[in-house]
């Protein structure tokens, strides 16, 4: 199993000349911030840390489009259950917030997905204490267009494939509203197994949230393993990120 994962996950150590303009500002940030030159790629995706062109594309799209139907709160805190417009600006606030607070003992990073060059959702990645625990929790969603065609699976997959491949990860959990069908099928269909559930205020009223986890070589075995996915820059951050030193046997190594 551990050569398929090196043939579904490379990570290239050598990128080329920024080709443009939009690239060799990344590659400016980068300099500073190494996320920025972080890039995961997937069949149809491209994610990457947003910068702030991606951010104003963003946030243009969940505007226009919302993230999901009016009234519904799938997600903790009910954050996305304002106007489209409201929540596109939380969007920014808490990109942001991941960028600026992140540290080898607490890191949130959030990955904007691009399809065919347009940002349509976000993949997030989130660790406590990970060099010690060898923990990361995933969160993700997509705009209301870009539902059901199997875009939600595709970043998760990427984000597992980070988080166990590219860092060592010992476990990735997932929390999910109980009626939340959409994330509850990805989570099962990617090979996460029930962990408990908590019942939270959601608007007033009870609402379970349900907990999943994933380990290491359930992960090896899961459908999520054979989703081919390549990762750039991922060398420069792992300091940030307190990568575990087990993480790189199953890794090809791989030029650009």
């Amino acid at each position: 199993m551990a050569e398929n994962n090196a043939a579904a996950f490379s990570r290239e150590t050598t990128p080329g000349p920024p080709a443009g303009p939009a690239d060799r500002r990344r590659a400016a940030l980068a300099a500073w911030a190494p996320q920025f030159g972080l890039r995961l790629t997937t069949p149809r995706l491209e994610l990457r840390v947003p910068d702030e062109h991606d951010l104003l594309a963003l946030a243009e799209n969940v505007a226009a489009h919302g993230i999901h139907d009016p009234g519904h709160s799938p997600f903790p805190g009910a954050w996305s259950d304002v106007p489209p417009r409201a929540a596109a600006g939380r969007v920014m606030q808490y990109l942001w917030k991941g960028l600026a607070l992140s540290r080898p003992d607490y890191w949130n990073l959030g990955l904007v997905a691009l399809l065919d060059g347009r940002p349509v959702g976000v993949q997030g990645l989130q660790a406590r204490g990970f060099p010690q625990l060898g923990e990361a929790a995933t969160e993700s969603w997509l705009v209301r267009d870009k539902h059901r065609q199997g875009l939600g699976t595709e970043m998760r997959a990427a984000a597992l494939h980070l988080a166990f491949a590219g860092l060592g990860a010992k476990y990735a959990t997932s929390a999910v509203y109980e009626d939340n069908a959409a994330a509850l099928a990805v989570n099962k269909k990617l090979g996460y197994q029930p962990d408990g559930i908590e019942v939270q205020s959601r608007k007033g009223e009870a609402a379970v949230l349900t907990r999943w986890r994933i380990d290491a070589p359930q992960w090896e075995l899961s459908p999520a393993a054979g989703v081919r996915v390549s990762c750039h820059g991922l060398d420069a951050c792992r300091a940030l990120f307190g990568a575990r030193p087990q993480a790189t046997p199953s890794v090809r190594q791989e030029p650009t």
